[in-house]
């Protein structure tokens, strides 16, 4: 008995050591290459409730999908297609904002290229050669859908716009948004691709980046931000282009798009009555008055 001590002491030394290897190397790939060594980024531990749920005078709507769920609970409170993979149009942006903030601070200056000022169509109008922060940038991502400011975040937070693009399809695994895909930071029509995703997934986005980055539902809930000239960029006067802020008690943004191919599209963030909604519509013809119409329907069946 005691000549086999030997050997399973060595054995279980041997498969603790094979075990830490391996889980190094798991974390290791969910490290940035720009954040090697610093820190390991957010994993999503939250996912929406069962999402086929009765919906007894549940109102009709023309959005080819939909999901609206309590952020606290997981509760599924309406569903339409909710894994169903359409183009998204701007609310690729939510990404977009999402990797700068997990590499850049609020307050580091971003370069704006040639190539982002050119940008079209919805823009800020940036100018070649300006600098503006992370907290400007965003400011123009959330009120106007700035187009030239996501292609600024994209070149200016790794140095590589292709790289930006893979950190953000790599995000998309570490929160478990298993059915979608990112071919920009701006969400524009693609001749050969397009950026996709589903209702749920863009669900688990946005309470992901609302928990982690508190300050950005501050930015998509203000109606109108002025932005004074400085020494490195012109002055900037935006207002939200979010209608349910003025016109929906409890709205505090969060985020609208369109393009030809995925229609209007639509994530709001709601918050009555101690609950906290967040709603998503992909591909709807009337995104204000749908979400208006969901919201009551949501918010009653918290009562």
């Amino acid at each position: 008995m005691k000549k086999l001590a030997i050997p399973v002491t060595i054995l279980t030394a041997l498969l603790a050591v094979l075990f830490i290897i391996s889980s190094s190397k798991e974390a290791e790939n969910l490290i940035s290459p720009l954040a090697k060594g610093t820190r390991v980024l957010g994993i999503n531990q939250w996912f929406p409730g069962n999402t086929n749920i009765a919906q007894a005078d549940a109102p009709g709507v023309s959005a080819e999908a939909v999901l609206f769920v309590d952020t606290k609970t997981g509760q599924v409170l309406f569903s339409k297609n909710p894994n169903k993979k359409l183009p998204i149009a701007s609310l690729v942006k939510v990404m977009t904002a999402l990797v700068a903030l997990e590499h850049k601070s609020m307050d580091d200056e971003f370069f704006v290229s040639r190539h982002a000022a050119e940008t079209e169509p919805d823009k800020m109008l940036l100018i070649a050669g300006e600098k503006l922060t992370l907290r400007e940038l965003l400011d123009g991502v959330f009120l106007i859908s700035a187009n030239d400011a996501a292609e600024v975040l994209s070149e200016g937070t790794t140095g590589s716009r292709d790289e930006f693009i893979k950190l953000m399809n790599d995000k998309t695994e570490q929160l478990g948004m298993k059915e979608t895909y990112f071919v920009n930071p701006t969400g524009l029509d693609e001749d050969s691709n397009n950026s996709y995703s589903t209702v749920y997934d863009l669900a688990i986005l946005t309470r992901f980046l609302i928990r982690h980055y508190p300050e950005v539902v501050d930015i998509s809930r203000t109606e109108h931000i002025y932005l004074p000239k400085t020494e490195n960029h012109q002055d900037y006067d935006m207002y939200s282009g979010i209608n349910l802020l003025t016109s929906y008690p409890g709205v505090v943004g969060f985020k609208t798009g369109y393009t030809p191919e995925a229609g209007l599209t639509l994530i709001t963030l709601a918050r009555k009555n101690g609950h906290e909604v967040i709603g998503v519509l992909l591909g709807s013809g009337d995104r204000r008055d749908e979400a208006r119409e969901i919201l009551d329907y949501s918010f009653n069946k918290l009562k």
